[in-house]
């Protein structure tokens, strides 16, 4: 199963690596140089080195300015906006140009070196500068060498926006604010790593009825909030943001603090207002979302994130923030990403001594030959992914190495953040042997051979749940049979100690879009749909990880697809691509169906009415306030259906606006009910 990494058009920071290697060869990803041999009549410096220059290639990789997934995740962003890039070192300096990455070979005399880089969003190192980055290492002749450098966005513009408009006076309020800040690019900063200058917040009240929670930004998502205690002295405050030394275009806010009529109630002083559900009602659907993660969603005030989201996902090894603030506010379950499957930028040789490998589990295993599988000749079995990611390689589940590296690192993310539920192992759970009876098609899917560690799929098995129990908090897997997409082995994983369900991943959904039935693909619809209700019968919670571009017609197929398999103890409902606000939290799931009049058990066949699926519930509720009954109707196939006659009266299909929830997006009840369904669509009715 892939990983999922995305690069958006709001990416921006990354921790680029400087590659050295003979030649001038090189890839991307942190990696190790190769051993630089002096020439003949070299000169050797007194750390037992060559004195010879060093050929250091420098490579950078550059996002796509698109949502399409890639085939890993866990990174930080440069600008996707980068069209060349410099660097400067002992006196000297390069300029290349930029497409999918920027690369420069830099001729280098070992020693101590201060690598000075900067992106620009034109051609021959002109326009503006982008992000600059600084590093000092010392390059060692004849030695293995990583050198990184983390790049500091240079900020070009800044829009300051509240959570609420207005205030009551006399009521006190906390209005979190959201300080969105842009490159000259026009690409949205996001990640972990610091702006090159910190972000300066300032209101222009002088009654002392309002006060900033913090007045310096030095990275993207750092919380603010404006704390309005009540008084009357102020009628609108006015909030601005400056970079010291820099001129940068602004756009405001005010808050206005009104008084209202006797009978009216105060205005609301958060983000869009969160209804009260009906008694024993939940507001929303069990919900996932990232939360930070690849920059996704990571503007969201974290009390609101938690009025909406069941399930978090973060990055606790890289920043356990986004995880304690949204616990603390609240929220139900935070998830950390891990992989205890493979292992990303790798780098030659695959026989030891190895090149190694970096992350949190491959770094703290890179030089241990036991704790990686191998082909017959003895190598690291492994895979190429790109200029920036280097290759991939394969942990062994059975090596008690591999193993304690990945109890390691949960237990060091859970000491970050003691506040996680739980982690998401990615790559896991799948089968070992696939539909050709080998690992090719299988664990080792696009891998250069198989593997001679591990015999058979009982082997796989037996180890694999031993790799799994070994996180410091149960796991979701992400791993099923392929095609099939049932749970591995009989739901082997599934029912095994530590793990606490599955997530399926491009559920009814891929980068390409919605999937179906169709003559060339199969039956992808009815196997995923077959697939979730085979979970669901092993009292596995699943999680339907929709992929496919978040336009409102993807969205109701989805949503309509996964409500014919509703389990309101088992499903939850991950949205991943963004919608058009750049957020992934949807209104849609805002509607909770209940008191379904047919359940599929084993086969979604079962539902089948003429050409189309039906699922039609009794009692449905939005926010929490009923709505009466409501229905899905799906067509998954390639040609039109007509839409079955229904055993309720329904007036009205849900329609969707293009923006999530948080941007004000709304699911509303203003669509026609048509005759037909085109090929792979769906309506819900009420």
């Amino acid at each position: 199963m892939r990983a999922r990494q995305v690069a958006y058009t709001v990416s921006f920071c990354l921790a680029a690596s400087l590659l050295a290697a003979c030649g001038g060869g090189g890839g991307g990803g942190a990696a190790s140089l190769p051993p630089v041999s002096s020439p003949a009549g070299g000169t050797t410096s007194a750390g037992g080195g060559s004195s010879a220059p060093a050929s250091v290639a420098i490579s950078i990789a550059i996002p796509p300015a698109s949502s399409a997934s890639s085939s890993l995740r866990r990174v930080r962003y440069i600008s996707a906006g980068t069209k060349s890039a410099t660097v400067s070192y002992a006196g000297t300096s390069q300029t290349t140009n930029c497409d999918a990455t920027c690369t420069i070979v830099a001729s280098v005399t070992p020693g101590t070196v201060t690598f000075s880089l900067s992106l620009y969003d034109a051609p021959n190192g002109t326009g503006h500068v982008l992000s600059t980055g600084q590093t000092t290492t010392t390059i060692v002749a004849g030695a293995s060498n990583t050198v990184k450098v983390t790049f500091g966005a240079v900020v070009a513009s800044v829009a300051v926006t509240l959570g609420a408009s207005s205030v009551s006076a006399g009521t006190p309020a906390t209005i979190p604010v959201t300080v969105t800040a842009k490159d000259a690019a026009g690409y949205t900063v996001v990640g972990s790593d610091p702006y090159a200058t910190p972000i300066t917040l300032s209101d222009d009240d002088a009654s002392g009825a309002t006060s900033l929670s913090t007045t310096t930004l030095g990275a993207p998502g750092t919380p603010v909030n404006l704390i309005y205690n009540g008084r009357a002295s102020a009628s609108a405050v006015h909030l601005s943001a400056s970079i010291a030394g820099t001129p940068v275009a602004t756009s405001p806010a005010t808050l206005s603090v009104q008084t209202p009529p006797s009978s009216t109630p105060p205005p609301s002083s958060t983000p869009p207002p969160v209804s009260q559900p009906a008694a024993g009602v939940p507001s929303h659907v069990a919900t996932w979302y990232y939360y930070g993660l690849n920059g996704m969603n990571a503007s969201i005030p974290a009390a609101w994130m938690a009025a909406h989201a069941d399930y978090v996902e973060v990055d606790a090894a890289n920043d356990p923030s986004q995880a304690r603030a949204f616990k603390a506010a609240g929220g139900k379950y935070a998830v950390s990403y891990t992989d205890p499957a493979y292992s990303a930028y790798c780098s030659a040789p695959f026989t030891a001594p190895a090149g190694g490998c970096q992350g949190p589990i491959g770094s703290l295993v890179s030089g241990d030959e036991s704790a990686w599988l191998h082909g017959a000749d003895g190598a690291r079995v492994h895979k190429y992914l790109d200029a920036h990611y280097g290759y991939q390689e394969a942990l062994n589940p059975a090596s008690a190495s591999a193993r304690n590296a990945y109890r390691t690192s949960t237990s060091s993310a859970v000491a970050a953040a003691p506040q996680l539920d739980y982690f998401f192992a990615d790559d896991s759970g799948g089968v070992f042997n696939g539909s050709d009876g080998t690992q090719l098609t299988g664990l080792l899917y696009n891998f250069n051979e198989a593997s001679t560690e591990i015999a058979d799929d009982a082997s796989f098995v037996a180890a694999e749940k031993q790799m799994l129990a070994s996180a410091a908090r149960p796991v979701f897997v992400n791993g099923a049979t392929p095609y099939t997409l049932q749970p591995s082995y009989g739901g082997a994983f599934l029912k095994a100690p530590n793990v606490a369900g599955q997530n399926f991943e491009g559920c009814f959904g891929d980068d390409g879009g919605v999937i179906g039935d169709t003559a060339s693909g199969g039956p992808r619809w009815t196997n995923m749909s077959n697939a979730l209700l085979a979970a669901y019968g092993y009292g596995a919670p699943a999680i339907c990880m929709n992929l496919a571009p978040a336009t409102p017609a993807n969205r109701l197929f989805v949503l309509a697809s996964w409500w014919l398999t509703y389990d309101p103890a088992r499903s939850i409902i991950a949205a991943f691509a963004l919608a058009a606000d750049g957020s992934s939290v949807l209104p849609e799931f805002d509607v909770v169906p209940r008191q379904p009049l047919q359940t599929a058990s084993s086969s979604v066949a079962s539902l089948r009415s003429g050409g189309a699926y039906v699922r039609e519930f009794g009692a449905c509720y939005q926010a929490g306030a009923p709505i009466g009954p409501c229905a899905a109707v799906v067509n998954p196939s390639s040609s039109p259906v007509a839409v079955p006659a229904l055993s309720g009266h329904y007036t009205s299909a849900l329609a969707l606006d293009a923006n999530g929830a948080y941007a004000g997006g709304k699911a509303s009840w203003s669509g026609a009910i048509p005759g037909q369904l085109g090929p792979q669509s769906a309506i819900v009715v009420r």
